[in-house]
């Protein structure tokens, strides 16, 4: 990595509760996120399992 690059990653840390937990993760927006990515993975998973069986 370029010094120029590992100097704004030092300057731009992740904001963390004092227990070193990302503040992100409590976000309620990525907690939705993260849940309807999820979803849509099992959604498909089972898509292609149905799909597999049924031809």
């Amino acid at each position: 990595m370029e010094p120029s690059t590992s100097s704004l990653l030092d300057h731009t840390k992740q904001p963390r509760y004092a227990n070193g937990e990302r503040k992100l993760a409590r976000n309620v927006f990525m907690q939705t996120t993260w849940g309807l990515l999820a979803a849509t993975a099992l959604g498909q998973l089972f898509l292609l399992v149905w799909l597999d069986v049924m031809s």
